[in-house]
């Protein structure tokens, strides 16, 4: 047997892939994605970054979409780990808790807008199609439910209802957030102003009004 044919039996029988796979293909699909966009992310262009075949990414993900639920749900699961984060930075302390996990999410949104779009436009379906998808929103959102009830038993927080509450707090740190990277902040704002010093000013006006008098 010569050397080209030994070649060609060697890549007949080489295994397609080594390694997580599916790991590999979300973190190269979540790179193209803020790279390229949502509408040009395909699989064949996540294999190619990946280096495999274009078929292998299917083994794992039936269509676009499914990568995409999968992305999505990277996302959140990041966000969670973010506000663990949070918590682990002030121990005992909610309220810096609080105004930590908001930074966070900004800086998610700012590094990460391609995701942050696919994650909340409305752009997968709202419903348990992805089971995995769901899963992850919940446990982020609870995240957040978790650092205001913590609040309220330590007395730092008003009583009151803590899916309301959070609600409140992350619709207002999202709307900023999404102002600031369409560049409507820089607009309003025309001093130089650090992003950070923005944010904390934002949640501390949000938490004013959930805080017990002191």
């Amino acid at each position: 047997m010569n050397a080209h044919a030994t070649s060609l039996k060697s890549a007949r029988t080489k295994p397609y892939h080594h390694g997580d796979l599916r790991h590999e293909i979300l973190s190269a699909a979540r790179e193209l994605l803020e790279e390229t966009g949502i509408a040009a992310l395909s699989l064949r262009a996540v294999a190619k970054k990946v280096g495999v075949s274009h078929a292998a990414p299917y083994r794992h993900f039936k269509d676009k979409e499914s990568l995409l639920a999968g992305i999505a749900a990277i996302g959140f699961d990041e966000l969670s780990a973010q506000m663990s984060a949070a918590v682990a930075l002030y121990p005992g302390d909610p309220i810096a808790q609080i105004k930590e996990a908001g930074h966070r999410y900004f800086k998610l949104v700012m590094y990460s807008p391609q995701s942050v779009q696919l994650m909340f436009g409305n752009i997968l379906p709202c419903d348990d199609t992805y089971p995995d998808l769901v899963e992850s929103g919940d446990l982020a959102f609870d995240g957040l439910k978790n650092l205001i009830e913590e609040g309220q038993s330590r007395g730092d927080l008003k009583a009151g209802d803590v899916e309301l509450m959070a609600l409140t707090f992350w619709s207002c740190i999202h709307g900023f957030s999404l102002l600031v990277t369409g560049g409507h902040v820089q607009a309003a704002v025309p001093a130089p102003t650090d992003n950070r010093v923005l944010t904390e000013a934002i949640t501390s006006l949000i938490l004013a009004g959930m805080q017990t008098p002191e």
